[in-house]
């Protein structure tokens, strides 16, 4: 099967279509999904890289900006041109559109009328066997399936930023969702790399505490200053991984950063903020896990 933008291909040009969340978001969804169907992985490894998945589209702060419609049709200008502010601005149909697969599955299953598979063997049977498919033939796909109109869903799930409603349907599935702390990179808002004994900043998330602080991509981290009782200097402190913040600080909450930027010595004023998590998922309910990966 193949969007109907590339019924046709012209080899001159970029060829444009809305509809990778679905030809390569969908893919993505069974190419794991299979292999727990054909045995060659167990449930908890299936949700290991089913959490990995979730977790990289929610720690993406451009999920809540660009729909994954949209990132479909900016896959040549965008997602293969990437730099330091695409995942503050844009959000990868190929884990986005997994999860949209994921949630209309559990959606068709939880309502009784079928499953993505039955989907799937309806948009191979009514397009010739492959042929060219645009979304109104996904969406009547859906609909013969699921006996209702997923119209709401597309508009919510493919072409609007709403948070997908994974915990229930998950839940509803026999899988349950804790909130584990977040590692230290995440809890800040940051991506680095932490090479030679020292930190390098590769991007800044939009709306985290490196944010607010006033990080930069490319900053290099060089350390801390840390307070001390009433009436002595602050401690400074040489940081060769983020691990060591925890050393450092222990309890504090505030903290100021020693940052190299363009030859410039900065100090940014960081709190750590509380609260910050992960999803960590797990099986609660065999049966129905089981019904649905069988």
């Amino acid at each position: 099967m193949r969007p109907a933008e590339f019924a046709r291909y012209d080899y001159d040009r970029e060829n444009y279509t809305r509809l990778l969340w679905f030809f390569e978001g969908f893919t993505s969804y069974y190419d794991d999904l299979l292999l727990r169907r054909a045995g060659r992985i167990d449930d908890a490894t299936y949700l290991k890289l089913l959490n990995k998945t979730a977790n990289q589209v929610l720690q993406t702060p451009g999920r809540q900006v660009q729909s994954v419609a949209d990132a479909s049709f900016d896959a040549w200008v965008k997602y293969y041109r990437q730099d330091e502010q695409t995942p503050n601005q844009t959000v990868s149909y190929y884990t986005k559109g997994a999860l949209v697969a994921l949630c209309l599955d559990l959606t068709l299953r939880r309502e009784g009328h079928g499953t993505l598979d039955d989907v799937m063997r309806h948009l191979w049977r009514h397009s010739g066997g492959g042929g060219p498919i645009d979304e109104a033939a996904i969406a009547d796909a859906l609909q013969a399936v699921g006996a209702r109109s997923y119209a709401e869903e597309i508009a919510r799930w493919v072409h609007g930023t709403d948070e997908l409603p994974l915990s229930d349907l998950l839940r509803a599935h026999g899988v349950a969702t804790l909130e584990d702390p977040a590692v230290r990179a995440q809890e800040l808002g940051l991506r680095v790399a932490e090479v030679n004994g020292g930190v390098q900043v590769k991007v800044v998330l939009r709306g985290g505490a490196a944010e607010r602080a006033g990080f930069a991509a490319n900053d290099e981290w060089i350390g801390i200053e840390a307070p001390t009782a009433k009436g002595r200097p602050a401690q400074g402190w040489r940081l060769s991984k983020l691990d060591d913040l925890a050393l450092y600080l222990g309890e504090q909450k505030k903290v100021t950063a020693l940052v190299a930027r363009d030859r410039r010595l900065l100090r940014l004023p960081l709190s750590i903020p509380a609260g910050v998590t992960t999803w960590r998922l797990f099986a609660q309910d065999a049966a129905k896990l089981g019904a649905w990966l069988a």
